[in-house]
């Protein structure tokens, strides 16, 4: 009996072990949204999370990698984005950026 809880207890130890990077990776995955601003002189965009509601703010760079068809100056208001970010300095850098679908015209 006492053998079955002891391994009952390292069995849930384990999952409880094994879940855990896999929660934390879930919050580093890239994010997908819709363009609902773009300035690209300021070389910035809000992009709207659809099935969070969340906004985001997000800055890029010359480094930016882009993915796919895409260049910035082809980026427009209702375009679906996937992207992968970093915060610095109070701010979100897009560090990778996909057009997953164009907007409709």
């Amino acid at each position: 009996m006492k053998t079955r809880i002891i391994t009952a207890a390292v069995c849930a130890c384990l999952v409880l072990a094994l879940a855990a990077p896999i929660l934390v990776l879930a919050d580093d995955r890239p994010h997908e949204g819709k363009i609902i601003s773009i300035d690209k002189s300021a070389m910035m965009m809000v992009v709207q999370d659809t099935e969070k509601d969340d906004q985001f703010t997000l800055y890029w760079t010359e480094s930016t990698k882009l993915k796919g068809d895409v260049t910035i100056p082809e980026l427009k208001v209702g375009d679906r984005v996937h992207f992968a970010y970093m915060e610095k300095d109070g701010k979100m850098w897009v560090t990778e950026l996909k057009r997953s679908e164009k907007a409709k015209t």
